[in-house]
């Protein structure tokens, strides 16, 4: 047998006993057989190095040092999962899913635990690993190619010839509970910091610029779904091919059409998760059938066919130590307690939001007191209550500073905030900035808020545009910054000048705009010379937008200094790509569509779609204005009410004759 022959056999040999050892848990051969086989493949290859099979496993060992993580972007957005709390909102969403779906008697829930890790997305293309990618917005991850590759059990060959030529699967990267042990203890021999839990351990392993680093950390991938679902009849039939093709996938997974044993299942899972292997956070619930959960489809950021069960939040009792006050950008202070560290489901917590004036005064939190805090998920801890028989005596309620703590302008109150009004507050500035260069706006890796401060306080920066006037010379004036950091920061700043209008509109930190409503708009505006011409009759109809956030808008776009702003952004170089439209014909032009019920040959989202395709406009309420409401199985009120004002209703049937005239 020549080298090129037993190289592909030792390759073969190996990445079998690999998939029996980590996904099957059934090995045939030891350790050292293994580590025999593996010393003779790695000999072959240095002798011949260009016979090096692309998913040969001596490629896990990591080589590639990066400067930054590149931007790569989802072809199918890596949806998040809408949450509940308890059985009554589990039967909530099982309530919702059937009046959807009308009477259909095949509907079967698949459960499983959902893993405590970061959320990463791994492509193949004729069986081969090609690409792999954090989640990041959903939208938009990080390229973590030659990291993931290092992982023990991502297999850079999929198994069997049965598998899509182009195919991506999406799941957890983990560290199993002994391992992290493990991990801490040397670190602790080695005298460094050690990680707080498995998943900060496992997200910093997988964003390392020194692959050779991650391959060296006890990392575990599970795949738990995939872009391309109607490859499968079921949820579980995936997990199954997924597993015969190489890939470990959750145990403990369920199927049943009763909510009740989902609870029992949940409960049983909670009760005895300090046991199982990797830490979990709930339990998720996906309707079993692809073809239904196609038909069902998603709203905004989460699908409808799937939520994830939290099991309660944590809680700890800590003291008060001092209550300080937060500037943020739109100028609303915000108290925030600072506490006695305490350590809250693995995480050692040593602030805890106030959230408002009126919630301030409604639980009355003195500094002293002994206050129980609560930390669900990833959410910002909060402070429940105070212990009433611990209140230290003498001990007054907190006041509110009568000037602006950064600034020292008059505050006021309006409504539940006090507020400083002074637009060129030092903090409301940082604040604003801070918002412009995150993830979700314009997206500038290794602008933190510490560099923000340094360069607000310098005078370096005191508006969006200064960001773009940045060069490398001015960077290196600050504390820590060197020559590669500054040319990576500026190259961050010149990648961010291609934006989407979408993100470009968030990122201006507008009152009462979140990044929902930023889409919204910018599906409907196109561009932004659109947007800044807009008055309050151009945003009437659009969904979710009441007159707070229409008032918001109007009085933002009709000020001199805030197009100034955007004018000045765009003449530094900024390209606002508009957003592309989503017409291929007018038919539907000038009509507008409700749709109410649930229809079984099609979702809703693909008849917005259509309908949007066609020129038409949908929308979430019945008004005058209101052309066609379009009506399924099990309509609500929306019927009754386009019958009150004599408004046309359309089957499905009539609508697709409609636009096919």
């Amino acid at each position: 047998m020549d080298a090129r022959e037993r190289i592909k056999e030792l390759v073969n040999t190996l990445n079998h006993h690999s998939y029996r050892y980590y996904v099957l848990d059934d090995p045939e051969i030891s350790d050292a057989e293994y580590d025999e086989l593996f010393n003779e493949l790695k000999h072959l290859e240095s002798l011949h190095p260009d016979m090096v099979l692309e998913y040969s496993p001596t490629q896990k060992v990591g080589y590639k040092v990066l400067t930054d993580f590149k931007k790569v972007k989802h072809k199918i957005p890596m949806l998040s999962l809408s949450n509940v709390f308890d059985y009554e909102e589990l039967m909530d969403f099982d309530l919702r899913v059937k009046k959807l779906l009308g009477d259909n008697k095949n509907l079967e829930y698949v459960a499983e635990p959902k893993l405590d890790g970061l959320a990463v997305s791994i492509s193949y293309k004729d069986g081969v690993f090609i690409k792999a990618a954090t989640r990041g917005d959903g939208e938009v991850g990080e390229d973590i190619t030659e990291n993931v590759r290092t992982i023990r059990n991502v297999p850079l060959k999929m198994l069997g010839h049965d598998h899509p030529k182009e195919f991506e699967i999406r799941g957890e990267v983990v560290i199993p509970k002994q391992e992290f042990e493990k991990l801490n203890k040397v670190k602790m021999e080695n005298g460094e910091k050690t990680f707080a839990n498995p998943r900060n351990a496992a997200a910093g392993s997988v964003r390392q610029l020194d692959s050779k680093i991650t391959a060296t950390r006890p990392l575990y991938f599970y795949a738990h779904s995939f872009t391309s679902e109607e490859l499968f009849k079921t949820h579980t039939d995936a997990l199954e091919k997924a597993k015969r093709w190489g890939f470990m996938v959750p145990k403990n997974v369920i199927t049943t059409d009763s909510i009740q044993k989902i609870k029992t299942f949940f409960e049983d899972l909670i009760r005895n998760r300090q046991a199982l292997e990797v830490d979990i956070d709930g339990v998720v619930i996906k309707v079993n059938n692809t073809a239904l959960q196609s038909e069902l489809g998603s709203i905004a950021r989460s699908p409808r066919w799937a939520v994830a069960w939290k099991p309660p939040a944590h809680t700890a009792t800590t003291t008060v130590n001092k209550i300080a006050v937060q500037v943020g950008r739109t100028g609303v202070l915000t108290p925030v307690a600072e506490l006695e560290p305490v350590e809250v489901g693995g995480v050692e917590i040593k602030r805890a939001t106030l959230h408002n004036a009126s919630e301030l005064e409604r639980k009355d939190i003195r500094v002293g007191d002994t206050v129980v805090i609560e930390r669900a998920g990833d959410v910002i801890p909060a402070i429940l209550r105070y212990v009433d028989d611990k209140r230290p005596k003498g001990s007054r309620k907190f006041e509110f500073p009568k000037k602006c703590p950064d600034c020292d302008i008059d505050v006021v109150r309006e409504g539940v905030n006090f507020v400083c009004n002074n637009s060129k507050c030092p903090s409301r500035i940082k604040e604003a900035l801070n918002h412009f260069i995150s993830r979700d706006a314009m997206n500038i890796d290794g602008m933190g808020e510490k560099l923000i401060e340094q360069l607000v306080e310098r005078n370096f920066i005191r508006s969006f545009p200064d960001i773009y006037r940045l060069n490398a010379a001015t960077l290196m004036m600050l504390d820590r910054m060197g020559t590669k950091s500054a040319n990576n920061i500026i190259n961050a700043i010149n990648e961010s000048k291609n934006v989407s209008l979408d993100k470009f509109i968030y990122a201006l930190g507008i009152d009462l705009i979140g990044s929902e409503n930023a889409k919204e708009l910018a599906k409907r505006f196109k561009n932004i010379d659109k947007l800044k011409n807009i008055n309050e009759k151009d945003l009437e109809g659009i969904e979710g937008f009441g007159p707070n956030i229409i008032s918001s808008l109007v009085s933002f776009f009709n000020s001199k200094d805030n197009i100034k702003r955007i004018d000045e952004i765009i003449s530094l170089g900024v390209n606002i790509q508009e957003t592309a439209s989503a017409q291929t014909s007018t038919r539907l032009n000038g009509l507008s569509f409700v749709i109410t019920g649930s229809f079984k040959e099609m979702s809703r989202d693909k008849i917005s779609e259509l309908i949007e395709h066609n020129g038409g406009k949908v929308s979430s309420s019945v008004s005058k204005r209101t052309s066609y409401v379009i009506v399924g199985t099990e309509p609500g009120s929306k019927l009754d009410k386009a019958k009150e004002l004599n408004i046309k209703t359309l089957d499905l049937k009539e609508f697709l004759a409609l636009i096919s005239l």
